[in-house]
């Protein structure tokens, strides 16, 4: 490659004397030193005499030489001078001394704004290009957004010249049709000038890191940002790898940002770049503009963020020179020499200015107060994060382990609430007095599906309680029913990132807790709970409001947990009164039977919104009618129905008995497709309007043609089956394992995902939709609609013509356990943990794994829950990844232990170990039958098969370990024993089968000392009586409480403690951390149980 570019530099070391002045036509204008040096090695000749004829006063630094026939001017701006003011005095100095200049580059490096439509790389190269008839260099004064005052958009500045938009336009089609060799070029540069390699080179791809907008780094940290914010995929944007067959770096043309202060905030960086498409931000190309009309060419060296540094400088500098230079290779100069002079556009451009100039900048400014208006949501929220100043290191680490989701993404997917809807809730007298209510507050409103509940969350969040409440910090987490989303850990981490972020001098509260625990506290739900009561009732804190929507779709187990710390916080609210700082929920779910138990248990003044079946047409009617007649109006005027059609159609729409906003969404759908592809849409009868949600499903599924059943059903498999959503990527390969046994490697498997993005839509109609490249169902309840109740309903899928409940569980498990297990096998799998799995774009999520780790997690359960499918050739498959000698084996289990026990000292087990911690009975048969199969085998931390069976509640593993001789009181694990286990885990069947298996009920060990302390401690009533009809030891001590009864009074399990009384625990037992139960309950204020023990005699 070296040898073909040669000639270009041919005449590189060659220098002549200056010409004449006048023979220059092009002006180059740097800002650094850098970016200096970079234009010089690009040079073909070099005029090495100096000038002896400049204007008066002309204090410029000049290098002269020529450029692929053109006569170039290089002028730098003084060293430590940057911004608009110290460009416009370099230009006008040059165009003094240097008066036929008629072409004008402003070549240099600048702060990249990468978007989900931009993929801008550090290296890229950004061209200023017009944009809807605007300039392409847009101006705004970013320093008054320091003083809170909102950043004042100044306009759309000059263009260049016809003929430097027209060469700018013909180098992007030969980029296009041949590529560019900008890095081939500039290798050649630095192997003639070796001794500005390290600065000029690039500095490699693991060096490019786009932080997360909302990861600052600290001005004053001093540290590097490695160091200061970390490299973990929690606080990076995970972003495609570019493929061979794309240029490196990228060329971008679009508006080039350009302001008096340094951009180094993520926040309003991406607020521009959404409103204005803006692409790259600077500090010179506006001060040049209005006196040098030019081209402004950027190399990207940062992302316009806090993270700034100069590591890349030298080499973005290069790019952009090494573009500049096959600009100019383009342009003939006698073409240019026909240009008119740049001091004569700018005489006529000034008188122009005298004349209109006033007028468009007041059009433009009060276009621009509009956006401001329009981005007062971002603006506030920039604010917010920007005030983000930690204490020290240790805070801002602190804060980052708080951040172990996208929360983000799963509010914002929800779709904006229409002006005058969801009236039913903010109208509501009892939302109306939580909102004004000036103390710790709960407030409960159920719906059924399809009311606008995750739409009024979205409004809350995003605009109402800002609107209506001054000085709060606002908290949110959207429950969703797949594993990413549905837990109480992974909420209440969210809340306090979001606390954290908006008010850090809290972090005091949670520091001792991570320092104690580390990421182990992520998982620890009692005292991430603990942290946000506490931080939020800090008397320094502001007012705080959390949101929680969809807590049906929380998994059971964490609800009723997080139904109970609510009810407690509700109780103790109400009995304390106002503070000087209040912490209130807000809390939307689906009006189901065991969510409605859960707050049975708070006092009936509790105030809860129950919007029920009967009561949606009184309360709904109105605004679905409103929404309607919006809808059918946008529908007519884009498909051109006459007023007649539009008019039938919002009849037969009003004329639905039982309407709610998802089934209006799917209803006007199905019309638009019905009437788009009619020949005829104004004679088209549409009476066939679905009657429900159900029936809306069923149509859109309709749709779907014979030949695409199978095809259809797999992908709705998969997507449902799936524990996260998928990205594109991910089901374009996951669809290839599905369909492909043989394949041995990701490419030979994964179908083409550009295609899949295009089609899956075509495919699935509504039921599907994609944002941010990942793949969702459109609501909830698609996906039971989807799923059968009954594993025999429609046992033969399209038998009975229809799609409701086509999607058996257990061949739906079998098929992601069959991808899984492909996938673990193939020859690249290492390849995949580096994320080469293709997506259509890059992924704005914090925590996105790649598929193959997807794959090392999941397998396990997705088999255990297919085993009634009864495949032997998945148990062949199985088997096979059991195989500790073989590299699949090690390769998964790495990567599962770390998902599931990143805590564990113990990194390995035995395969009958391994059977029992994932409930593979099949598995576990085909090892007991095996002569020499040791079941007694214990981990590192003293765990056996038969413990982790008993701790995870697998009956049926555990009836076959102690059937085959499995000791029911073998001792280890962090619970002390296997009936320990069980009894803190509430599996009360394992209970019964270890007693009946002779287990010691009294045995000593563990964390919790005994069984019965152990269950009292969570509350499991029901084992806690069967535990005592066994003859345990009511007053046995040890263990962390003491006792059962400080262990049920601790953790307020009042109904526990009365079984505990009645059954002869003596109130006044001592030990413990606490000392005795009464001073257990009373420091953690549980007044019912510190009534029960005073009752019973408590001294």
């Amino acid at each position: 490659m070296k040898e073909c570019l040669k000639p270009f530099f041919a005449q590189k070391k060659s220098a002549t004397n200056m010409p004449d002045p006048k023979q220059y036509t092009v002006g180059w204008i740097c800002a650094l030193s850098t970016e200096s040096v970079a234009a010089c090695l690009f040079l073909d000749k070099e005029h090495e005499d100096r000038p002896d004829h400049l204007s008066a006063n002309d204090s410029n630094d000049y290098t002269l030489g020529e450029m692929s026939g053109h006569y170039v001017v290089i002028a730098v701006m003084p060293e430590g001078e940057y911004g608009q003011t110290s460009a416009t005095g370099v230009i006008k100095d040059m165009l003094n001394s240097f008066p036929n200049i008629r072409i004008g580059l402003m070549v240099g490096i600048g702060g990249g704004a990468p978007s989900a439509k931009h993929d801008i790389r550090l290296g890229d190269v950004v061209v200023s290009s017009p944009q809807d008839g605007t300039g392409g260099v847009y101006q705004y004064d970013y320093g008054k957004l320091i003083q809170g005052q909102g950043f004042q958009h100044t306009g759309f500045l000059n263009q260049p010249s016809t003929l430097i938009r027209t060469t700018v336009s013909g180098l992007k089609t030969q980029y296009k049709r041949k590529g560019h060799k900008i890095q081939e070029t500039i290798k050649t540069i630095l192997d003639d000038n070796p001794r500005l390699n390290e600065e000029f080179s690039h500095p490699g791809e693991d060096k490019d890191r786009l932080y997360q907008s909302d990861v600052v780094h600290a001005a004053a940290c001093g540290e590097a940002c490695e160091d200061w914010c970390g490299i973990q995929p929690v606080q990076i944007v995970e972003r495609r790898k570019r493929t061979t067959k794309e240029d490196s770096p990228a060329i971008h043309h679009g508006v080039v940002a350009s302001g008096s202060s340094l951009m180094k905030d993520a926040t309003m960086r991406d607020a521009l770049a959404k409103e204005k498409s803006v692409m790259c931000f600077e500090m010179e190309a506006a001060g040049l503009m209005n006196h040098f009309p030019c081209l402004v060419v950027r190399g990207i060296c940062d992302y316009s963020d806090s993270h700034k540094n100069k590591q890349w400088q030298g080499y973005a500098a290069m790019t952009a020179a090494a573009y500049a230079k096959d600009l100019l290779t383009r342009m003939v100069p006698s073409r240019v020499e026909q240009e008119d002079k740049i001091e004569k556009i700018l005489d006529e451009c000034n008188q122009n200015a005298v004349n209109d100039g006033f007028k468009d900048l007041c059009r433009e400014s009060k276009t621009s107060t509009e956006v401001l208006k329009a981005h007062a949501h971002s603006t506030r929220e920039h604010l917010e994060k920007k005030a983000v100043r930690y204490v020290n290191i240790e805070h801002q680490n602190c804060h980052q382990v708080f951040k172990t989701s996208t929360y983000e993404q799963f509010k914002n997917i929800n779709p904006d609430r229409v002006e005058q809807t969801c009236q039913w809730a903010l109208s509501h007298t009892l939302y109306q007095h939580w909102r004004d209510s000036a103390s710790d507050d709960l407030l409960w409103i159920s719906a059924d599906p399809g009311c606008g509940k995750s739409v009024l969350s979205k409004a809350l969040v995003d605009k109402d309680l800002r609107r209506d409440i001054d000085d709060v910090t606002i908290c949110y987490f959207f429950f969703k029913d797949n594993d990413e989303q549905n837990s109480l850990a992974t909420s209440l981490c969210a809340l306090l990132h979001q606390l954290f972020q908006q008010q850090p001098h809290l972090l005091q509260h949670a520091v001792s807790a991570w320092s104690k625990n580390g990421s182990k506290l992520e998982q620890e739900t009692d005292e991430l709970w603990r942290i946000l009561l506490t931080a939020t009732s800090d008397p320094a804190a502001r007012n705080t409001t959390c949101v929680l929507d969809a807590l049906d779709e929380c998994r059971d187990r964490d609800r009723s947990d997080l139904i109970a710390k609510l009810a407690r916080f509700h109780e103790v609210a109400a009995s304390q009164g106002p503070r000087q700082s209040w912490l209130k929920f807000i809390v939307t779910s689906r009006p189901y039977d065991d969510i409605q138990r859960g707050f049975d248990q708070i006092p009936p003044s509790l105030p809860a919104i129950r919007l029920r079946r009967e009561q949606q047409n009184d309360q709904i009617r109105a605004e679905i009618n409103c929404v309607i007649n919006v809808r059918v109006s946008h529908l007519a005027t884009e498909l051109g129905l006459r007023e007649s059609t539009s008019s039938r159609l919002g009849q037969t729409l009003l004329a639905m008995e039982h309407r709610t906003y998802l089934w209006l969404h799917l209803a006007i759908e199905d019309a638009r497709i019905t009437l788009r592809d009619s020949f005829k849409p104004d004679e088209e009868a549409i009476d066939s309007v679905p009657l429900s949600v159900e029936g809306a499903y069923e149509k859109i599924l309709a749709r779907v043609t014979p030949a695409q059943h199978q095809k259809v059903k797999l992908i709705l498999q998969i997507i449902v089956g799936a524990r996260r959503p998928l990205s594109v990527g991910e089901m374009a390969l996951a669809l290839g394992l599905a369909t492909s046994k043989h394949c041995r490697t990701s490419m030979d498997a994964q179908v083409d995902p550009n295609h899949l993005g295009k089609q899956l839509r075509n495919w699935c109609g509504l039921f599907v939709f994609i944002n941010q490249s990942r793949i969702y169902l459109i609501h909830q309840t698609a996906r039971e609609f989807l799923v059968a109740r009954q594993e025999y309903e429609h046992r033969n899928s399209f038998a009975h013509i229809t799609w409701r409940h086509c999607i058996q569980k257990a061949e739906m498990e079998q098929v992601m356990a069959r991808i899984c297990m492909r996938c673990i096998n193939l020859e690249d799998r290492e390849m995949l943990t580096d994320d080469h799995v293709s997506t259509l774009s890059q992924r704005g999520g914090d925590k996105h794994e790649n598929f193959i780790d997807y794959c090392c997690e999941w397998w396990t359960t997705h088999y255990s829950l297919s085993q009634d499918e009864n495949k032997e050739d998945t148990l062949q498959d199985a088997l096979a990844l059991y195989n500790n000698q073989g590299e699949a084996s090690k390769f998964w289990f790495d990567r599962f232990r770390i998902k599931t026990r990143p805590y564990a000292h113990a990194r390995s087990m035995t395969s009958i170990q391994l059977a029992a911690f994932s409930n593979h009975d099949r598995v576990l048969e085909h090892y007991l039958a095996k002569p020499g199969t040791d079941v007694e085998a214990k981990d590192k931390e003293g765990r056996s098969a038969l413990y982790w069976a008993s701790e995870l509640g697998h009956e049926r593993i555990a009836r076959m370990l102690l059937d085959k001789g499995a000791d029911a009181n073998a001792q280890g694990g962090y619970y002390g024993n296997a009936l320990q286990a069980a009894s803190a885990e509430g599996h009360d069947k394992i209970v019964w089968l270890l007693l009946d298996k002779s287990a010691d009920v009294n045995a000593h060990g563990g964390e919790y000392g005994n069984a019965l302390q152990a269950a009292s401690a969570e509350g499991r009533d029901k084992i806690v009586q069967l535990l005592l009809d066994k003859g345990a030891d009511v007053n046995a001590q040890g263990g962390c409480y003491g006792n059962a009864l400080q262990a049920a009074s601790a953790n307020s399990h009042d109904k526990t403690v009365q079984l505990l009384l009645d059954r002869g625990a003596n109130v006044n037992a001592h030990g413990g951390c606490y000392g005795n139960a009464l001073y257990t309950a009373s420091a953690n204020s549980y007044d019912k149980i510190v009534q029960l023990l005073l009752d019973k005699g408590a001294d």
